[in-house]
């Protein structure tokens, strides 16, 4: 008996390491065998929290939500051993988008930050710089024109701001949106932010491509923006309202659905729905099952 304890010491930790190698072995076969573009438009409250992977692995987060609960969002749609994103993106720094990315930028290590810099006085932003050039993390600040280069084809063209915010106050800093269009082969989907319908018409005359699959619409469902006009241009089957529930705005706003309803697009509403996840292997975005 003591000769088969003996054994058993070997064979057992044996049997375990080789079942982890499988089990692992699993897990990146799995994650290899991806082809498809995922967009994740988190369920986060009154707020926005875009996870976006490419087939390639390659991960991005556009802003993070009014609190923590990004993380356990992220929690779900990463693997546990991943503790890393290499693009963060703030589209401005109001409260519902900056609070829980830093969050994100305290907990993960974050290989590059684009933002458009403006100057806007709230503590959350002074520690989210601080935060930054403590992990000496590149950060880039986006103009219209650049393209984010994901690898696979895939990239995120910038829309806007159409010119440098850095160290200015607008009134509004809404005026200082970052605004992108992500895009796959034919597939495509446009990320407003909070922009309003100053920068929709500034993006109907700027000449860009603005027909996308799908929209996440600005400002929650806001009547402030998704004009008619701009509906038209951008033509998307499918929309995604980043909403909470009962939330003290009235967002969406019923004109704003009106609209969308009006031009035959598939609403969806974070605060309905829940999660929205789109995927896409190049020909278009189509919602599917988390």
């Amino acid at each position: 008996m003591s000769h088969v304890k003996k054994h058993l010491q070997w064979y057992v930790p044996a049997f375990l390491l080789g079942a982890t190698v499988l089990i692992w072995t699993a897990v990146f076969s799995v994650e290899a065998r991806s082809d498809a573009l995922t967009v994740r438009v988190f369920d986060i409250g009154q707020g926005d929290g875009v996870f976006i992977e490419t087939p390639a692995g390659v991960q991005m987060l556009i802003d993070g939500g009014p609190g923590p609960s990004i993380l356990s969002k992220l929690g779900r749609a990463m693997p546990f051993w991943d503790r890393t994103i290499d693009v963060l993106l703030l589209s401005h720094p109001h409260a519902d988008h900056i609070d829980g990315a830093l969050e994100v930028l305290k907990r993960y290590a974050v290989g590059m930050v684009i933002e458009s810099d403006v100057n806007h006085s709230i503590p959350e932003y002074g520690e989210w710089h601080d935060l930054i050039e403590k992990k000496k993390i590149p950060l880039h600040v986006a103009e219209a024109g650049e393209v984010l280069n994901l690898g696979g084809g895939i990239h995120l063209d910038i829309y806007y701001p159409n010119k440098l915010f850095v160290g200015e106050s607008p009134k509004n800093v809404h005026d200082a949106m970052v605004v992108g269009r992500l895009v796959y082969a034919s597939s495509s989907m446009m990320f407003m932010g909070d922009a309003e319908v100053q920068i929709e018409y500034k993006l109907l005359s700027s000449g860009l491509e603005l027909h996308s699959d799908v929209l996440k619409t600005g400002h929650h469902g806001s009547h402030t923006s998704s004009s008619e006009d701009f509906l038209r241009a951008v033509s998307p089957k499918f929309a995604v309202i980043s909403v909470g529930r009962k939330n003290r705005y009235g967002h969406p706003h019923q004109d704003v659905l009106d609209r969308l309803y009006s031009f035959g697009i598939n609403v969806f509403r974070t605060d309905q729905d829940g999660d929205v996840i789109f995927k896409s292997t190049g020909d278009s975005f189509i919602p599917v099952e988390d």
